[in-house]
């Protein structure tokens, strides 16, 4: 599965930032906090590192048009 590391900020960044809402008890509207996949645009979703898997963003809807979803399906 592609691995996407960094939307329009680091994954780093992304993952303080949803601690530092979570440690506010500051409500998302249906916890999309906003960020996007560079290669489509489409909503993403921080994920930290944890059970040996690094952390990264993955789509909120599965996008198979887009190389960084995990169900890309090239040049359909």
């Amino acid at each position: 599965m592609p691995r996407l590391i960094e939307c329009l900020i680091s994954i780093d960044l992304a993952n303080a930032l949803r601690a530092l809402l979570n440690a506010m008890k500051l409500k998302v509207p249906e916890g999309n906090i906003k960020f996007r996949c560079p290669k489509c645009r489409k909503p993403v979703r921080a994920h930290r590192s944890r059970g040996g898997k690094a952390a990264h963003f993955e789509h909120l809807k599965k996008n198979s048009k887009c190389p960084h979803s995990h169900t890309y399906r090239g040049d359909d």
